[in-house]
């Protein structure tokens, strides 16, 4: 197979949907010879922070010159960022100069899941059920490192932990679950303490745990304690030492364009990162915790203050402010809520949203563009490129019924009243505009944002934001599209 026919195998999976279990990809794997057990790893899960502490663990473990496999979910700008290998600090010098420079390569792939067909077909012949799209990506990545032969990889949970295809690893390095919060709840549970139950199902015998202490979780708080005696009992009950990050561990905590600092307790050493978000210096503390057993403190200071993680809180203009982030949960909604009120509320911004269906969009929406103080100067609303989306039309009457404005205050952008040309001759303010095309809609929000010397708030789906990356990097970089 080459490239294009191995993702269209891969994706014809989607038609047995997404069937938590262990049974295939440990069958799978076996069948493979486990090549998941020639690496020692860090182990991911959780509902929020969970890219940013792999991105972290990664960088250092890169500092610390090992050679790194790390495997994400889901991708922003291009599938292959999926499955990376980060080889030691050259690794990490190319990667700082190329973005894409860790990916698998197409070739590589293509010749891995060649490889791995043969493997699902003798298990189809043994009466065992088709692997899905994310046990057959697993493995993929599991057998890349393999082969590859990295020192460690950093492995990120796809969905929950207990019944997830990651979870096959035996003994890792270490066991890490970031913050809790209500999502995938038809899968997970309807309560926080369920919910923990799922992700703590990646502990294992005698392996060290890091936990995101969920009683400082805002939104959760009253919960927090009954998520915190679930994981810690499951840590006692297989022996696996529990060290809990909690915000009261945290103090001289500093913010600039540039990034953030803060001092740990019971350290002198002021920790530099340049993640954006006041939940950062929570992960950045998972990552150090975690890291211990593979770093020193030097190494992962290092790795954290040269990490980088796009689409979350990043901002690719300061002077009119453009900032991406994808808010993709009320977790994630309420942050940026924080970080906007507390950092750029200065003038009435223009936001651009887009969401999926399946989300508590009305409690995301209200708490970005609802605030006491966050009053949007207008908004505009896509689609994004997933059957899952909420369509624009919807979105835009959704937030109208939220913000109490009126039906002429709701424009469509596909009648020609309201094409681009004529946008740019009307006063927008109070206006809500939509559109299911993702480029034209960025692009009359850019424009008015340029006209006007106002802020771009784009938030939302990681399927919006790693679609409209690559334009804005365009529009304000001067960087090419793929294939320009």
């Amino acid at each position: 197979m080459n490239f294009s026919e191995a993702l269209d195998y891969l994706f014809q999976a989607n038609d047995f949907g997404i069937r938590p279990g262990l049974q295939r990809i440990t069958k799978l794997l076996d069948l493979l010879g486990n090549p998941q057990e020639n690496y020692p790893c860090v182990h991911i899960a959780g509902t929020n922070g969970k890219g940013s502490v792999s991105a972290y663990c990664a960088h250092v473990a890169a500092v610390a010159d090992k050679k790194v496999g790390w495997f994400t979910s889901p991708y922003l700008e291009r599938f292959n960022e999926r499955i990376r290998i980060i080889d030691g600090r050259q690794g990490l010098a190319d990667f700082e100069a190329h973005f894409r420079s860790p990916e698998i390569s197409d070739a590589d792939f293509a010749a891995l899941l060649s490889e791995i067909r043969v493997s699902i077909d003798q298990m189809l012949t043994e009466g065992f059920d088709h692997p899905t799209v994310f046990e057959m990506l697993t493995a993929v990545a599991y057998l890349y490192y393999a082969r590859e032969q990295v020192d460690m990889a950093v492995i990120e949970v796809g969905m929950g932990g207990r019944l997830d295809s990651t979870n096959v690893l035996t003994k890792p390095l270490v066991s890490v679950i970031t913050a809790l919060g209500y999502d995938h709840m038809d899968r997970l549970g309807n309560t926080l303490g369920e919910i923990a139950g799922e992700k703590a199902g990646i502990i294992k015998p005698g392996c060290p745990v890091i936990l995101y202490d969920p009683r400082d979780i805002q939104e959760t708080a009253q919960e927090g304690g009954s998520a915190l005696e679930v994981v810690g009992q499951k840590a006692q009950d297989l022996g696996a030492p529990l060290t809990l990050v909690s915000s009261k561990l945290f103090s001289d905590h500093e913010v600039d364009y540039q990034g953030q600092s803060f001092r740990l307790a019971g350290s002198n050493r002021h920790w530099q990162i340049k993640l954006r978000g006041d939940y950062q210096q929570m992960n950045a503390g998972l990552a150090i915790e975690a890291c211990r057993s593979f770093a020193t403190d030097d190494q992962i200071a290092e790795g954290l203050a040269r990490t980088r993680w796009p689409g979350r809180l990043e901002i690719m203009r300061q002077d009119p402010l453009v900032m991406i982030d994808g808010a993709h949960n009320v977790q994630g909604c309420a942050a940026l809520a924080r970080e906007i009120h507390a950092y750029f509320n200065q003038d009435r911004h223009i936001y651009l949203v887009g969401i999926l269906a399946d989300k508590e969009h009305a409690k995301m929406l209200s708490l970005v563009l609802n605030g006491d103080n966050q009053t949007p100067a207008n908004i505009y609303c896509t689609e994004c490129p997933v059957p899952r989306t909420m369509q624009a039309h919807a979105l835009a009457r959704e937030l109208q019924s939220i913000l109490a404005w009126k039906d002429d205050q709701v424009w469509n952008l596909e009648e020609p009243m309201h094409s681009p040309e004529k946008l740019a001759q009307q006063d927008l303010a109070g206006k809500i505009c939509y559109s299911p095309d993702m480029e034209k809609t960025l692009l009359a929000a850019l424009a008015q944002a340029e006209r006007e010397g106002k802020g771009l708030v784009v938030f939302g789906s990681l399927y919006l934001i790693g679609n409209l990356r690559p334009y804005l990097r365009r529009e304000l970089w001067g960087q090419a599209l793929d294939g320009e």
